[in-house]
């Protein structure tokens, strides 16, 4: 066995090995984060040029005249992206579902049955900025009241706002409540 081969074969591994990782891959990384800059920034929404939310993580909405997000144990922050995952049968979760649901009834007039799931839990992460249709529609009436728009405007935002699932049959239809609040802002600027 030949020692100087053996080396020269472990130095040439050596360069390719900074090469592809020290140039060629940052420089990939770079170049694809900056083709798709808005995600790569975390999809920030400006409006009347101030940042006023991320597509990709919702928000706690308190207005009556805007949308309600769904419940975030952590206040939608980034920064720790879990919800309390408890279980179906955790009496901590039972409570705070019981009580969402009471206070959801009362402020919107409406029977808890009529109240979708995810308009009293939590998504996985905690972070998810979008809700149902249905969880938008039943807040027609209460925004309606706040804002005096009539409800066949909101009506109309909303369903404007609805994203389908993907190819038609990945996922659920939802909407994103900060591109829902915007096209209502819009509408209560005018």
């Amino acid at each position: 066995m030949n020692i100087k081969h053996e080396l020269l074969i472990t130095l040439k591994l050596l360069l390719v090995g900074i090469i592809i990782f020290s140039i060629i891959y940052p420089l990939s990384v770079g170049i694809i984060g900056h083709i798709w800059s808005n995600k790569a920034r975390g999809s920030l929404v400006a409006y009347d040029n101030e940042v006023v939310g991320s597509l990709i993580i919702g928000q706690e909405i308190e207005s009556p005249n805007f949308f309600k997000s769904r419940p975030s144990s952590i206040r939608y922050d980034g920064n720790y992206s879990s919800s309390q995952n408890l279980a179906p049968n955790n009496p901590q979760l039972t409570e705070r579902v019981k009580n969402s649901l009471v206070e959801i009834s009362e402020k919107y007039l409406l029977n808890e049955d009529q109240i979708p799931a995810d308009f009293v839990t939590e998504s996985g992460s905690a972070l998810d900025p979008h809700i149902s249709p249905e969880a938008a529609y039943l807040q027609i009436n209460y925004i309606s009241k706040n804002t005096g728009i009539s409800e066949e405007i909101i009506r109309s935002i909303i369903d404007q706002n609805i994203e389908k699932p993907l190819l038609g049959m990945f996922g659920q239809s939802r909407v994103n409540v900060l591109k829902l609040n915007i096209s209502l802002k819009e509408v209560i600027n005018k």
